[in-house]
């Protein structure tokens, strides 16, 4: 095994050799002696213990081709009887989708830990499991206990200049097929330092509210430059109260959206409309803006049904006027819909589906929110988020937090 350092910061260079071990069998450690350069020496063992999956007995190492002695093996936080690689490795499967139950069935076998079957065989005819082969809890206090280390690593410590707000509705079904509120998501979406579209900030919440998005928006440091909402009550005030110095963009998709469901029906259903063609550069400037209505006027006096997409056009003419006056250049880097945040929200849906009937706890959600914002990201990475975990139970001195801390009561979940 590779040597470590001496985990005392004075000694960094020091030399560093074997000191025989400790402990009874198939629970020994490797003890190290520590020769600073300055200083009497001493033993010391490595912050993070380490285990090995399957038997205690000799064996190699699949990611070095190595001999382990059996005390030797991957690092892992105390207290634990998975390597900080394994949880790693269950948190990458459930940021790309994969459900705790099976990621924790999973993990279970790649470390050589599977839970044996009991004797018999249940009502169905199947097998009978131990309890903990039947849900994903041991992948779900990992979720909780080590998600937000990994976000933290990856997200921004301070809003980017521009910014998207946007929030969407996830819904459970009930007994009589109807569906019921099951939280909203606040999304913020921004661009790293590299220019790439990343999700800077996701949160659920079990009302949607202008002290929520106050809350979410001041999580980091400083205030963007630009910001660009939907129009929403809500995130419209709460932006204004956390970021009162911000510019605020209304986004064009959302406009363009709100005109062209004001249309009748059948210009709706015909792409080869040309009011429809005159439409979608209608925010580019005004003069286009002019051209939309001026067709709009022409159809209204010749056919019928055009008084509300009328009455529409008259009662958002000064904010888009205003804004094609004003539009940036696409190079400058400020961005006018949130259309890239709405796609994430797609692709949440996607990966939640009824699992959102079952998240009731916020901490959890949260949590789970941000692993899969991490995937949305390209900040999956085993290795890195290994790195990531090992730095993380040094500084703790190998201890993770505490598992199952944010338990809601049964009768008051957090969420509902």
């Amino acid at each position: 095994m590779e040597t470590p350092a001496c985990p005392d910061k004075r000694h960094r260079n020091s030399t560093v050799v074997r000191a025989g071990w400790y402990g009874r069998e198939g629970q020994r450690r490797q003890r190290w002696w520590c020769q600073p350069k300055t200083g009497e020496r001493h033993r010391f063992t490595e912050t993070l213990p380490r285990i090995t999956a399957g038997p205690g007995e000799a064996h190699s190492c699949a990611e070095c081709q190595t001999t382990l002695q059996p005390w030797e093996g991957q690092p892992a936080p105390r207290l634990y009887g998975f390597s900080a690689r394994d949880v790693a490795w269950a948190l990458t499967q459930v940021a790309v989708g994969a459900s705790y139950r099976g990621t924790a069935a999973a993990v279970r076998e790649r470390a050589g830990r599977p839970l044996e079957k009991r004797a018999g065989v249940g009502s169905n005819g199947k097998t009978k499991l131990p309890p903990a082969t039947q849900h994903g809890q041991l992948v779900s206090d990992w979720v909780d206990v080590f998600a937000p280390v990994i976000w933290s690593a990856h997200a921004p410590k301070a809003w980017p200049s521009a910014v998207l707000l946007d929030e969407d509705t996830f819904k459970h079904r009930l007994g009589d097929g109807s569906s019921a509120l099951a939280f909203y998501v606040l999304g913020v979406m921004a661009r790293d330092d590299r220019g790439r579209s990343i999700v800077a900030a996701v949160e659920a919440v079990p009302k949607l509210n202008i002290a929520a998005w106050d809350r979410l928006l001041r999580t980091l440091d400083g205030q963007p430059q630009w910001v660009v909402t939907d129009g929403g009550g809500p995130v419209v005030k709460g932006a204004a109260k956390a970021w009162p110095d911000a510019e605020k963009w209304r986004c064009e998709w959302h406009l363009r959206r709100n005109l062209a469901d004001n249309l009748p029906a059948p210009v709706q259903r015909d792409p080869s409309d040309p009011l429809l063609g005159k439409l979608q550069y209608a925010q580019l400037s005004e003069e286009n803006w002019d051209a939309y209505r001026s067709a709009l006027r022409k159809r209204a006096a010749a056919e019928p049904g055009f008084r509300t997409a009328e009455m529409s056009a008259v009662r958002l003419d000064g904010l888009i006027r205003t804004q094609a006056a004003s539009r940036p250049d696409p190079s400058d880097g400020f961005p006018v819909s949130t259309g890239p945040l709405e796609q994430f929200f797609r692709t949440l849906e996607l990966s939640l589906g009824d699992r959102a009937a079952r998240l009731t706890n916020k901490r959890r959600a949260d949590a789970l929110l941000k692993l899969l914002a991490a995937n949305r990201n390209g900040w999956v990475d085993h290795d890195a988020w290994t790195a990531i975990l090992r730095e993380h139970l040094d500084a703790r001195r190998g201890h993770a937090a505490e598992q199952r801390k944010h338990v809601d009561s049964r009768s008051a979940p957090s969420l509902r």
